[in-house]
């Protein structure tokens, strides 16, 4: 098998297809206002059927992402939770990275970082953070990005997923450092 078989293949054993993250990012963004979520809530937001909604809550179930209490209201498990909560941090990464990089019109870096926020690995969403940390940083900054770049590349990358979310925090505090006349 070649290498572009290899990869391609890949595509089918992400964590979950792109249906399933809505599905459980909008299961995160009801559980937000206080009450989890019914199916009919998640059709209503998604606008999908009840029946779609069923299938799915039935996939994600079984693979341990959401729990369904007896009174029929989702909620994420802490698997569930932890899933969302990496897709959320990487469709921000990658938002950023097209608006403040590549200059991409933000309502199109939204829709493109939607497309491909669960299919990046968390060490190149962590990667993506630590190169717009850098665009950000003044002198002292970069330098500690700078090693800890180079410590993340030198034990093979493992530390990414680690980092992501702490770095993000870090990443969403800091102002960006324009250079004069920009």
């Amino acid at each position: 098998m070649s290498d572009y078989e290899k990869v391609w293949r890949e595509f089918e054993r992400n964590e979950v297809t792109h249906s399933a993250a809505h599905y459980l990012l909008a299961v995160a963004a009801v559980g937000k206002s206080g009450r989890d979520p019914r199916a009919v809530d998640i059709a209503r937001l998604l606008s999908v059927s009840r029946a779609a909604v069923s299938l799915q809550v039935r996939a994600l179930r079984d693979s341990g992402l959401i729990d369904v209490g007896d009174d029929h209201r989702i909620h994420l498990t802490r698997i569930g939770a932890d899933l969302v909560a990496r897709i959320a941090s990487k469709r921000e990464v990658l938002r950023l990275f097209f608006v403040d990089v590549l200059g991409v019109d933000p309502e199109t870096a939204e829709r493109d970082a939607c497309k491909i926020e669960h299919l990046i690995s968390e060490q190149s969403g962590a990667a993506m953070v630590r190169f717009i940390s850098c665009l950000r940083a003044d002198e002292a900054t970069l330098a500690d990005l700078v090693e800890r770049v180079r410590a993340t590349a030198a034990d093979g990358g493992d530390g990414a997923s680690r980092d992501l979310q702490s770095i993000m925090e870090q990443l969403r505090s800091a102002r960006p450092q324009r250079p004069s006349g920009a």
